[in-house]
């Protein structure tokens, strides 16, 4: 049923078509049934569902017109239902394709019974021929359906070559975004297989690093063990030694025969007296001083402590293995020489790395806050490329891309240090400021030419500061300022870091 219709015979609380409607004073209105059971629900103060205003039972009113609307509407809604489907009856499970083919039998005037064999060029309709003769069509022009049909045909002529038109290139379309996606795929598929690849080096590198530190402490331990256990056979050498001894003296002294203590003593116990007196030097050298009391055995001796140290690899492993991981990463950033544009406000280091800002003055002299750009002898058109530029704490300086020729001399991108003023984004000739929680002393440059993208990092710790797309211009070349000279204060060169 039509919704709009159907919600203005609606009843509020049931939801359902009004059955025997009643009104409220507030000209709410609702099913009889509906609002009694809302009234024996409600307290002693009834409320009407929608407006909320008090009311009786005496306030109940038959609302006949709405009744006899509400038997209007549903019938109407009922006819409407039943036309929608028949309509979708003729016109077969397929929609507007079967219905364009009906059977010629079934073209009948519901008027008149008979077939509809002419065609109304003024109702533009189907019409029998009763219907010709009849008081609606007088004065019509009629064909017969065949002759009226060729030039509908020649209409849809045009409207279907634009179609068809529309629909090759679509299929054109559907085939090139298919084999996009395919090529996403496999793509998808090189670019795993080449992560894993890289990883698995660097997890190589690792594990390799890991047993080298391994095989370090084994060996300092293997040392310091030896070490330890030598110092503790020496130990119980004496040990036993003395334990010997001990028991002897303990066996002679506590024995109750005073003769036979005697005789071992005349017999053995001063040659062992003796003896012990000259294995130990200590006790020797005291004798000879008038004192009775040995020096302890104990004495000189120590226990060797554990003093396993790896040095930096381990109080710093992480980054000592991280340093030596560098150099095994590839590609490393791209190494390409810089040049000063015959500057002379310019020098370049005798490597190509550094750039360093001159005070030069004379009849080059330019204002104050010149600053002059670097750039790379080589230029880039395809393919990706990174360059990791020191800036360290220079307070003013730029690090990006351009043209390089002096067509292309304003369309470039870089990413700025100006004094006083802060970091900025330099777009062509748009300027825009930039908010960093942390100063870096790296930048990391990215460049994609296939994809006209560039992007700067942190090289620090490589955080994403920027990405520029659609650059508007090729070749690209690595351009480099130093900055403003300010009075010798912004000296420090930047520098093209590789490994």
């Amino acid at each position: 049923m039509d919704s709009r219709l159907f919600k203005q015979i609606q009843c509020s609380v049931c939801l359902g078509e009004f059955t025997d409607p009643v009104s409220l004073l507030c000209d709410h209105t609702f099913c009889r049934q509906c609002i009694n059971n809302h009234s024996q629900t409600s307290s002693r103060l009834r409320l009407c569902p929608e407006c909320r205003r008090p009311y009786t039972m005496w306030d109940l009113r038959s609302n006949r017109v709405l009744r006899n609307m509400v038997d209007a509407v549903r019938e109407h809604l009922t006819e409407q239902q039943a036309m929608r489907e028949r309509d979708l009856a003729v016109a077969g499970a397929n929609g507007p394709r079967a219905g364009l083919f009906v059977e010629p039998e079934k073209l009948v005037c519901p008027e008149h019974d008979e077939r509809l064999k002419l065609f109304c060029e003024t109702d533009q309709k189907l019409v029998c021929l009763i219907c010709r003769d009849g008081d609606k069509h007088q004065g019509h022009k009629f064909k017969p359906v065949d002759e009226a049909a060729e030039p509908k045909k020649e209409m849809l002529k045009e409207p279907l070559a634009f179609i068809s038109k529309d629909n090759k290139e679509l299929e054109e379309l559907i085939k090139r975004q298919t084999n996009e996606i395919t090529k996403t795929e496999e793509r998808s598929k090189q670019l795993s297989a080449q992560i894993s690849a890289q990883f698995q080096e660097m997890h190589q590198f690792l594990n390799e690093k890991e047993q080298e530190v391994k095989a370090l402490l084994e060996k300092q331990e293997r040392v310091m063990v030896e070490k330890m256990q030598k110092n503790r056979n020496d130990i119980e050498e004496k040990l036993n030694a003395g334990k010997e001894h001990e028991d002897i003296i303990k066996s002679v002294i506590e024995t109750d025969q005073p003769d036979g203590f005697l005789q071992w003593w005349t017999e053995h116990g001063q040659c062992f007296v003796e003896g012990i007196r000259q294995a130990d030097d200590s006790w020797s050298k005291r004798s000879e001083n008038g004192s009775q009391t040995p020096e302890s055995r104990v004495k000189g001796l120590s226990v060797t402590s554990e003093s396993l140290f790896l040095g930096p690899y381990e109080t710093h492993l992480s980054f000592f293995v991280w340093k030596k991981m560098l150099g095994s990463i590839k590609p490393v950033p791209d190494r390409n020489v810089i040049s000063d544009c015959h500057d002379p406000y310019l020098r370049v280091s005798s490597d190509g790395r550094s750039v360093t800002r001159t005070d030069k003055k004379g009849i080059f002299y330019r204002h104050k806050h010149y600053r002059p750009l670097a750039r790379t002898h080589k230029s880039f058109q395809s393919g990706q490329h990174y360059w990791e530029v020191d800036v360290g704490e220079k307070i003013d300086w730029s690090v990006g891309v351009d043209g390089g020729y002096i067509s292309n001399l304003n369309k470039n991108i870089r990413f700025q240090l100006k004094h006083n003023q802060g970091y900025s984004i330099k777009e062509n000739s748009t300027e825009s400021d930039k908010e960093l929680a942390v100063k870096p002393r790296r930048i990391g440059l990215y460049l994609d030419c296939d994809r006209h993208q560039v992007s700067f990092y942190n090289a620090d710790d490589m955080t994403l500061l920027h990405t520029s797309t659609n650059l508007s211009f090729t070749p690209y070349f690595l351009s480099l300022s130093p900055g403003a000279y300010l009075q010798g204060s912004n000296a420090d060169p930047l520098t093209v870091c590789w490994n």
